[in-house]
C-alpha cells in the first residue's frame, strides 16, 4: 500500500496521522498505568516497629534479613552508639549500646557486632547473622 492509499484510508476512517500518533500514545500510557498498578507492594514496613519515644533522634533505619529467615528492624539513634532492634513482625524492642565506634553493642539480654552490611546478634549463646538485603543471607 502506498503512502497515498494509507492517507486515504486514515482520512476515510476519520483519523489523520496526528490522530493516530495521539491514539498510540494513549494506548502506551494506559498500558503503562495498568502494568504499574500490578507491581507488588514495597517490603518495607509502613509503620516503624519501635515506640516513637525510643527513636526520637533517629540516624538510620534498616530492615535486616537474617540467615535463619527472620527479619529485624534496626535503628541507629542518638550519636550512633545506640541501637534499637525489634525482631519482626511483633518482637519486643531492645536497646543496645556501644562504648565507642566499632565496639560491640550490648544490652541486658543481647549483643550485636556490626561489620560492613551485616550484623551478628547474640542472645543466650545463639548467633543470628543478618544482612541489609535478602540476597546476602
Amino acid at each position: 500500500m502506498s503512502d497515498t492509499s494509507i492517507s486515504n484510508v486514515t482520512t476515510l476512517c476519520g483519523l489523520n496521522r496526528a490522530g493516530l500518533a495521539i491514539a498510540r500514545l494513549g494506548v502506551v500510557l494506559v498500558s503503562g498505568a495498568v502494568i504499574g498498578a500490578c507491581n507488588p507492594a514495597p517490603t518495607q514496613p509502613t509503620e516503624p516497629a519501635h515506640e516513637k519515644h525510643l527513636t526520637s533522634k533517629l540516624i538510620a533505619q534498616r530492615i535486616m534479613y537474617c540467615d535463619d529467615g527472620t527479619r529485624a528492624d534496626v535503628d541507629f539513634i542518638d550519636d550512633g552508639l545506640k541501637m534499637a532492634f525489634t525482631w519482626l513482625p511483633k518482637g519486643r524492642t531492645e536497646i543496645l549500646r556501644a562504648q565507642r565506634t566499632g565496639d560491640e553493642f550490648r544490652g541486658d539480654h543481647s549483643r550485636a557486632v556490626v561489620a560492613g552490611g551485616s550484623i551478628a546478634f547474640t542472645r543466650r549463646g545463639k548467633i543470628r547473622v543478618c544482612h541489609r538485603t535478602p540476597e546476602e543471607s
